[in-house]
């Protein structure tokens, strides 16, 4: 049995009100990474009652103040992923690659030094003379942040929400996600013991009522919500009935258009394949569907398979592993139908890599890296977001037809453009329906967080990152001053 692990709750760690809950290994669903905490009603809104009472005085705090101690948090959390090796539990309870987790959670201690010129930026305001007066539009904190994470990239998104919020001076009560709290809820007990009591706050639990419980809370000013777009649009129903600001970033079903300039080699393949199965296709920015210039299809799936067929799939541990399993075995199961669905529509399933034999017997998660060939636009690994390790190559004739094509879907989060013709990369961002378009790239390792993310359509609703982001966590205040007039 793994070890016990707490809630953060008014700068403490405390067991879980509600008791506790397994979170297994996907790679090993036999084996109990750790008992996770669950939180009871009391608990969650003894957590909102912390944050409500520390945000003042934190809001009031000077600005250099307070900057200082969210870098003094942002250090404890990075400490605090070395010293406590919490990559490690990570791959164990998400099941994705050491790397990817050393990645993930080490991302954290970085984040508030990165941030913090933006939220210096938007904290200046604006001050506007004429017409006999002074205007002055300063954003104010929302106050309680509710900030709900997905399990895909957790520490990562910990610390996208977090850190703005906390530069901007509101305190926060995260919710982990259940199936991987354990990294989540290690780093925000460091945070919170490097910050005054209750600025930072965390609870988790095995069902969505948590969830549910925390958006509607009447303690909660503002809900920043990471996940799927069936969940999303229970949050903002929960949150529309107290009319709560909220930020959602959602699914997405990205396109990535490669223009008939473009050579089709093993390095467009090896970036495409980074792209498409980074934490084994579970992002949300991830290119979903790749469109090809129709005599080049055969040529580009003949690229993408030799490199798909040199990943091993099997524990995250283990150093010749390339790939991990699937988070949830119900996510297993979608995809498997997914394929089952493309095949039955006449595409080829080509899957070469090899799962490693250890991992062959132990029950995992586990699913076969897939390039779809000849799939129809009807097939569900076409029109709906597969998020696993699975990518349809189409063919298109004219590049009017792939941007209908490409936009003819709810989402709108990411989209790519692959060529050297600046003429065709202007034509195409210009045209493509998403939030964030790249051009010879796609995906997390080439965000800017100087920029807004967000999506378009059904992929989301304001954002994140960029100064567009840390006023998201806001509310503007405009001040109108007129000279006093002379009494008599």
């Amino acid at each position: 049995m793994g070890e016990p692990m707490g809630l953060v709750i008014d700068g403490a760690v405390v067991a879980g009100g509600g008791g506790s809950y397994p979170v297994q290994n996907p790679a090993r669903p036999a084996e109990v990474v750790l008992e996770a905490p669950a939180a009871s009603p009391e608990q969650l809104d003894a957590a909102v009652a912390a944050a409500r009472r520390a945000q003042p005085s934190w809001a009031a705090m000077a600005q250099d103040e307070r900057f200082a101690l969210v870098r003094k948090a942002a250090g404890a959390a990075g400490a605090a992923v070395e010293t406590g090796d919490l990559a490690r539990l990570l791959t164990r309870e998400h099941g994705k690659v050491l790397w990817e987790a050393q990645f993930d959670a080490g991302t954290i201690g970085g984040m508030a030094d990165a941030f913090a010129p933006l939220a210096a930026e938007v904290l200046a305001g604006r001050v506007m003379e004429g017409r006999g007066r002074t205007t002055r539009v300063l954003p104010e904190p929302h106050g309680v942040v509710a900030a709900i994470l997905p399990f895909n990239w957790p520490v990562s998104v910990l610390g996208n929400k977090v850190w703005p919020a906390l530069l901007m001076g509101n305190t926060v009560v995260v919710k982990a996600p259940p199936t991987c709290p354990g990294a989540v809820l290690a780093v925000t007990a460091a945070m919170a013991e490097a910050l005054p009591a209750g600025v930072v706050n965390a609870v988790n639990g095995p069902a969505p009522e948590l969830g549910r419980s925390l958006v509607a809370h009447g303690g909660v000013d503002m809900v920043s919500f990471t996940g799927g777009v069936p969940t999303g649009r229970s949050v903002m129903e929960v949150a529309a009935a107290a009319l709560t600001p909220l930020v959602l970033e959602l699914g997405g079903n990205d396109p990535a258009v490669i223009a008939p300039d473009v050579e089709i080699d093993e390095a467009l393949a090896d970036k495409l394949f980074s792209a498409a199965f980074l934490t084994t296709g579970q992002v949300c920015m991830a290119v979903k569907r790749i469109y090809a210039p129709r005599e080049k299809v055969g040529d580009l799936v003949e690229a993408l398979v030799a490199r798909v067929g040199r990943e091993v799939v099997g524990d995250g541990l283990a150093g010749e592993v390339t790939m991990g399993p699937l988070h949830r075995q119900a996510d297993r199961q979608r995809l498997e139908s997914m394929l089952e669905d493309a095949r039955a529509r006449g595409a080829v399933v080509h899957q070469p890599a090899r799962l490693r034999p250890e991992d062959a017997e132990a029950g995992g998660h586990f699913v076969s890296p897939a390039v779809v060939e000849g799939a129809p636009e009807e097939a569900t690994i076409v029109a709906e977001e597969q998020f696993g390790p699975a990518v349809p190559v189409l063919g298109y004739e004219t590049l009017d037809e792939v941007v209908r094509r490409a936009n003819d879907t709810s989402y709108g989060l990411c989209a790519s453009v692959w060529t050297s013709d600046p003429d065709v990369a202007r034509r195409l961002t210009g045209a493509l329906e998403a939030g964030t378009v790249f051009v010879n790239n796609h995906g997390t390792v080439a965000m800017d967080h100087r920029a807004p993310f967000g999506g378009w359509k059904q992929s989301g609703f304001g954002a994140e990152l960029g100064p567009e982001g840390m006023l998201a966590f806001t509310r503007p205040k405009t001040i109108l001053e007129f000279p006093a007039a002379e009494v008599r």
